[in-house]
């Protein structure tokens, strides 16, 4: 008899019918499905170059699986009720993992070491209040970097704990936010990233045996760099890097010069940049308008391939195994789930190893966008994505999503969100304003500091080029956003509230001196360093904040929030809703008491999107 567990793991992982479906029961609700769609995403590869892990959302949360390279019966390794955040095997022991998981979704994460022959986790970091950040193994296997705030809140050090004795020792005491990279192959170096905002930071390696601190990146301006990727040698690494350029190129860099040899420098960003670790081959993806193009570099024979027999979609991850046989490529697009790759490079064979199934659906229904640019109020064209529902209608009623960050970029990547809400008739249109990533470093900047509405002018462009469609019912326009996002669907609401028949506003912040007043003490300067100073912003940003404007908004609002979020305090809300309710405006709210700053959980994920468009269809649709 198959566990209960691996049925369901056989069913979504192998694009079965659901387990409701085989065992003969009703079929579950349109939400539901959606949401049971599957994604994989690779994390690395066993010691011996033989198993993979993956994270996956098979149980309703992100647990750890291995599989065969070759592709087979998955095997489930973690079973956490809250969900695994990250997992990493150790270099020489087969059966022993470092785990990372928060609680509730607070975004805490402990370090755990996990023995897959059983028996408990071993906690290998205490403070309940404290952030870790896992940072590397040494290639033998003795020691763990991680960066953490557990001695002063505001700033974050680098630990590096010894496997044996268990014993950590800081050092590096940083200031503000700094990370742990990875170590250089023989462990003498640890690379350390130091963040002074969402589009600057520096790389600096710090040498173990003379406790010397390098900075290798050092620039005026703001700058972007990847972790070092390590060549044999241990005198040479690979990065990516937009030092002196508008986009990351890929570069090389000794370690003893400091000079920096460019690789590759197209003009769009090179990303997600790996060495095998014999040093024979480079790969890495270029983000071009979004979508990804593969390269791999033999450095023995000079060929490089520039394609990876894949359909038309993003990379979110490169990983090579230990033996440098084998390349493993996670993708997806639009219509296509999160999937891992195997690719074998001395046969040029690729093979999928996971199947992400489709809870059910029909992929022939997912749909494909379009990418538009639209002029904004300055002539500056703004990029877009532009998804119509596949049921024609003479008029679609669209909801603008505005993605979060501010510093990332809407990909055409899969979303069960999106193909959820297309499934109920609404077109979606995600646009790319300015201050996105992926269109290079003047454009990431246009919207910083005193600039912030001018991305939200963006937002009501792309509005006004909905409206003069003739497929656009231009009274059914619906602005919706996440996390910063919802700060820019706030913003629309009160500035331009007479384009919108409804908003969603999921984790936002409509008053940005609260918000950066209650951010944590290590966040606050790179969050000053992108939105504006207290000290000499503080009246221009509570100027511009949707809450001094919020009897403006006329459009009905839901607001949805976790009440664990530790980037935007929930209170932040609760005052948002107290202060629309008070004037009368149709607005509904709704908590999440085991969630933070995302809805991570399946059935929470069924409950908030099935209520969105339920409001959306009474609001909007019906009127």
């Amino acid at each position: 008899m198959i566990r209960c567990s691996r049925l369901i793991a056989l069913i979504i992982l192998l694009g079965l019918p659901t387990l409701l479906a085989v065992a003969g029961s009703a079929e579950p609700a349109p939400v539901r499905q959606y949401f049971s769609i599957g994604w994989a995403r690779s994390l690395g590869f066993s010691p011996r170059s033989i198993e993979v892990l993956f994270t996956a959302n098979i149980t309703g949360v992100p647990q750890i699986w291995s599989v065969h390279v070759t592709g087979g019966w998955p095997h489930q390794v973690t079973f956490d009720p809250n969900g695994v955040s990250f997992a990493a095997w150790s270099p020489i022991d087969n059966d022993q993992l470092l785990v990372a998981a928060d609680r509730d979704g607070n975004k805490r994460d402990e370090l755990y070491l996990m023995d897959l022959r059983g028996g408990p986790w071993e906690r290998l970091t205490k403070n309940n209040n404290a952030i870790y950040r896992y940072g590397g193994w040494t290639r033998d296997g003795r020691k763990i970097a991680y960066a953490s705030n557990e001695r002063d809140p505001s700033a974050f050090d680098i630990h590096v704990l010894d496997m044996v004795t268990r014993e950590a020792e800081i050092i590096f005491k940083g200031g503000g936010r700094w990370e742990a990279a990875d170590w250089s192959p023989d462990g003498r170096y640890l690379a350390l990233l130091k963040y002074n905002s969402n589009a600057d930071n520096d790389l600096y390696l710090y040498d173990t045996l003379t406790t010397e601190l390098t900075h290798m990146t050092a620039h005026e301006g703001n700058a972007m760099s990847s972790a070092p990727e390590w060549l044999p040698d241990n005198r040479t690494f690979y990065f990516t890097s937009n030092l002196g350029r508008e986009f990351a190129g890929l570069a090389r860099m000794n370690v003893d010069s400091g000079k920096l040899e460019w690789v590759e420098t197209p003009e769009w960003d090179v990303e997600q940049a790996i060495v095998s670790r014999n040093g024979r081959y480079v790969a890495w993806a270029v983000n071009v308008d979004g979508y990804s193009e593969f390269n791999l570099l033999d450095m023995v024979s000079g060929d490089v391939v520039r394609h990876y027999r894949l359909p038309r979609g993003v990379v979110s991850a490169l990983r090579f195994s230990p033996d440098s046989q084998w390349l493993l490529i996670t993708h997806g697009s639009a219509t296509d789930l999160w999937d891992i790759y195997a690719y074998l490079m001395e046969r040029d064979k690729l093979m999928p190893i996971t199947h992400s199934g489709t809870g059910g659906i029909s992929p022939e229904t997912f749909v494909e966008p379009e990418v538009i640019r639209y002029p904004s109020f300055d002539g500056r064209q703004i990029p877009a994505l532009f998804y119509k529902p596949a049921v024609s209608q003479k008029k679609m009623p669209v909801i603008v999503y505005v993605h979060g960050g501010p510093a990332t970029q809407a990909r055409p990547d899969f979303s069960p969100v999106i193909q959820y809400l297309l499934s109920r008739g609404y077109a979606v249109f995600v646009p790319n304003v300015r201050g996105s990533s992926g269109y290079g470093k003047t454009y990431a900047a246009l919207d910083d500091a005193r600039k912030h509405m001018d991305a939200v002018a963006d937002v009501e462009y792309g509005a006004r080029w909905l409206a003069s469609r003739r497929d656009v019912d231009s009274d059914k326009l619906i602005v919706v956003g996440h996390s910063y996002g919802g700060f820019m669907a706030l913003s629309c609401l009160a500035m331009y509230p007479k384009r919108w028949a409804a908003g969603v506003d999921m984790a936002g912040f409509p008053n940005l001196v609260s918000f950066i007043e209650n951010s944590p003490p290590w966040r606050r300067a790179c969050r000053e360093a992108e939105y504006g100073s207290l000290e000499s912003d503080r009246e221009f940003l509570q100027e511009i904040s949707p809450m001094s404007h919020v009897d403006k908004i006329r459009a009905p609002l839901l607001v949805v929030h976790g009440a664990n979020d530790p980037v935007v305090p929930k209170s932040e809300s609760d005052h948002l809703y107290e202060a629309v309710k008070a004037r009368g405006i149709p607005v509904e709210y709704i908590v999440f008491e085991d969630e933070g700053h995302s809805v991570d959980r399946l059935p929470n994920r069924v409950s908030a999107y099935a209520r969105i468009v339920e409001f959306l269809d009474t609001h909007v649709k019906k009127r």
